[in-house]
């Protein structure tokens, strides 16, 4: 009887094992089951396009067949997985087409920027150059990215220099009288500016020079003042003498005929009344100098033997030479000597050295002489 009590009991034990086994079992197949047929939620980018697509597959490959994104021999992808979501970015080749100079070239990327194209081209971008496409600019399969030069030229034109208008006080006139003494009139200024072209048309433009060819003459007026305070609003100074009052140096230099006190536009005339016809009118740089010897035409060197550049100003040329600001008179030149210079600069011989020190360099208005 015992002997059957034991074997029962044995029997009941492997029966409770076995329950454990095959509960165990039964267990770890429904959690594979689970995990075989979980659904995953994908976001798929394909250039501008976007899919998002729930599937059972967990291939990347797989899920692209699903959607129905098809890839060419050259195309990839990148797929990344993540805890609820996972994703998918389609790499397709594209072709963009380079225009540099006379150059076409064909560059495969997958979506680069046009700085990066250009970079891999080795085309460096300068301030002269202009590129069709923003450089930040992400690249499209068939984009045309054209790199191109400007081209410059010079222009020249002229502008009018305005003249401006002057005031002095003759305390012999009326508080409200005036009286023009000389009539404003405008210079001329040459401008040379660099222009430049893209595709004919002007993008840019920089003034390089500007060159006065004829001074303004200022419109110079005198007008009264009123005894009781002195003073008139607009005036250069309180009662001075009306040719100082002009910024004029009266004081007549050898070969002078005096400050310039009118310039009608054919003739200039002088404070000692003097009328000098002259042709046309330069504005140079004048230096001073002295030397012994001769003159490059073979004449003594001189007062009044000037050196100039002979392409600007033909050997033989008068002339009447005034400093711009009035406040020097050199006065009849001829022009014999030349320097180590060129265009519009002129030197002014002076017999003493210290003449020399005491004019220096000054602008100047040459007045060629008929």
């Amino acid at each position: 009887m015992q002997k059957i009590k034991r074997t029962l009991y044995d029997r009941k034990i492997l029966l409770l094992r076995l329950a454990v086994v095959i509960l165990t079992m039964i267990f770890t197949v429904g959690l594979l089951s689970q995990a075989a047929f979980a659904r995953t939620t994908y976001v798929i980018t394909d250039g501008d396009r976007v899919v998002i697509h729930t599937t059972y597959a967990t291939d990347p490959a797989a899920v692209l067949t699903e959607v129905g994104l098809t890839l060419g021999d050259e195309d990839t992808f990148t797929a990344q997985s993540g805890q609820d979501v996972s994703e998918i970015t389609v790499n397709r080749l594209q072709l963009v087409h380079v225009y540099h100079g006379d150059q076409v070239l064909e560059v495969a990327t997958y979506g680069a920027t046009v700085r990066e194209i250009l970079a891999q081209l080795r085309i460096t971008v300068t301030a002269d150059m202009r590129v069709s496409q923003p450089m930040d600019k992400k690249t499209t399969n068939g984009m045309v990215i054209r790199v191109t030069c400007l081209q410059y030229e010079t222009e020249e034109y002229t502008i009018p220099a305005p003249f401006e208008t002057r005031y002095c006080i003759d305390e012999t006139l009326a508080p409200d009288e005036e009286v023009i003494l000389i009539e404003g009139k405008d210079g001329e200024i040459l401008c040379t500016d660099s222009v430049g072209y893209l595709d004919g048309a002007e993008v840019s433009r920089t003034r390089i020079e500007e060159q006065v060819l004829i001074q303004p003459v200022n419109r110079v007026v005198v007008t009264g003042i009123d005894r009781s305070t002195k003073t008139q609003e607009g005036a250069d100074r309180v009662y001075v003498p009306i040719l100082n009052s002009m910024g004029f140096n009266s004081t007549e230099s050898p070969g002078s005929g005096g400050a310039i006190v009118s310039d009608n536009g054919s003739a200039i005339t002088t404070a000692s009344g003097q009328v000098i016809p002259y042709t046309r009118r330069l504005a140079v740089e004048a230096t001073a100098y002295c030397k012994q010897g001769a003159t490059a035409v073979g004449t003594p060197a001189r007062y009044g033997a000037i050196a100039v550049d002979p392409s600007v100003i033909p050997y033989g040329t008068e002339m009447y030479i005034v400093s711009s600001d009035g406040q020097y008179i050199y006065g009849f030149a001829t022009a014999e000597d030349c320097g180590n210079f060129r265009g519009y600069s002129i030197d002014l011989f002076f017999d003493e050295e210290d003449a020399c020190w005491e004019f220096g360099r000054r602008r100047c208005i040459v007045y060629i002489l008929g």
